[in-house]
């Protein structure tokens, strides 16, 4: 058997930095999220990194859907909604921290929402249309606090106000942490190969303009094992594409800050693991075109880096088949489904088993349990009927 590669069809981020895979993977249950200093013209750019994240964002609430709920001004028809954990905001600039979902990247039977307490939100703003993505926000468990003060130029307040800040020379503070090497940031703002991030607290914010070196020190952007040295930059806030950035001036060496513990989000319970909800061929289905693309839908997304090495195909007879073509496995996002295709037909009136095994999960680390998929192929090369006559697709 050969094994199986899996080409990779990720929705362009524009992240940046090789950290990218640990951000699609949620921590496991009995561990907590942090949190993640934004604004809501960021969350609205980049929805996908935002989506199921610990978040901290600044606002005024206001009533939402005829008053439906309360929430943050977003421009129409998309909605922001706030569900405290326990009582109101007053009607002033607060920071609010919750957990943050793009209600449309669920699907409504999604079994996460009930325990959130989300169903009779989602139907209070949107009715019985289901909303599209991108178009609701809702930021769940939601407590607050009021703002920080606006001459704060440290990068907590520049994550939070960055228009405050916008054009102002500042001197921060906070951890190397390399081209974006830890997922902390949407995107890359592209200015040369020595952009780097730099975190503290809740907040990061790319630094440009210069390599990071200096006295003592001459740090890598690609280099894990190098990140973490605390610096102090001086530069001038400037804002692309809805990101803040500083245009260092200086990089120097710093001590370490000793920072404010926060409570954070805790992660929500695992959800059931994922299943598979529709094949085709459907299972011992006989007399299957030997250049079949094999499709196998699954009831949740999953982690496309847990595909490789986990599907297997064989032969149920192999001492009287032929080997087993090459194949490829393509995971796609949209119906969470996996397509196989082989290089060469398949032999002729033989049981084919593809086996998805041990290892292959969700993308909150839950795995599938392993299952086989048998059928049989037809006596001809000739292409069957087409796979959604028999039983769609996926």
């Amino acid at each position: 058997m050969r094994p199986a590669r899996v080409p990779v069809a990720r929705v362009v981020l524009g992240i940046a930095g090789l950290g990218f895979a640990l951000l699609a993977m949620t921590p496991a249950q009995g561990q907590v999220m942090s949190r993640t200093a934004t604004t809501v013209r960021a969350i609205l750019r980049y929805s996908v990194f935002f989506h199921d994240k610990a978040l901290t964002v600044l606002g005024t609430p206001v009533e939402v859907a005829n008053g439906a709920q309360v929430g943050l001004a977003m421009e129409a028809p998309k909605l922001f909604v706030i569900v405290p954990r326990t009582g109101h905001p007053p009607d002033r600039l607060l920071e609010f921290r919750g957990r943050l979902f793009d209600i449309g990247r669920f699907a409504s039977d999604d079994s996460r929402l009930g325990p959130l307490n989300l169903p009779s939100v989602i139907a209070s703003v949107a009715g019985d249309r289901w909303p599209a993505r991108e178009t609701l926000f809702v930021l769940t468990g939601a407590t607050w606090v009021d703002t920080p003060s606006r001459s704060d130029a440290s990068l907590r307040a520049i994550a939070l106000q960055p228009e405050v800040f916008d054009g102002r020379t500042v001197t921060v503070r906070g951890r190397f942490r390399g081209r974006n090497l830890f997922g902390d940031v949407p995107a890359w703002p592209r200015q040369s190969q020595w952009d780097f991030v730099l975190q503290a607290a809740d907040a990061a914010v790319w630094i440009v303009g210069r390599r990071p070196r200096g006295s003592g020190f001459d740090l890598s952007t690609t280099n894990r094992a190098q990140t973490g040295r605390w610096l102090m930059v001086t530069g001038r806030v400037q804002l692309q594409d809805d990101l803040p950035m500083i245009v260092a001036g200086s990089i120097a060496v710093a001590d370490a800050e000793v920072e404010e513990k926060e409570a954070i989000e805790p992660v929500a319970p695992p959800l059931p693991p994922p299943a598979v909800v529709f094949s085709a061929p459907t299972q011992n289905e006989l007399d299957i075109a030997r250049d079949v693309v094999v499709r196998v839908q699954f009831s949740r997304p999953l982690r496309e880096d847990t595909l490789t090495g986990h599907v297997r195909v064989r032969y149920t007879a192999p001492d009287t088949a032929p080997p087993v073509p090459a194949f490829t496995v393509t995971y796609r996002p949209g119906p969470m489904a996996i397509e196989i295709r082989f290089a060469e037909p398949l032999a002729r009136s033989t049981e084919v088993q593809i086996e998805l095994t041990e290892g292959i999960a969700a993308t909150d680390g839950v795995p599938l349990v392993p299952m086989v998929l048998r059928f049989t192929t037809s006596v001809t090369s000739v292409t069957s009927p087409p796979l959604q006559s028999r039983a769609g697709r996926p």
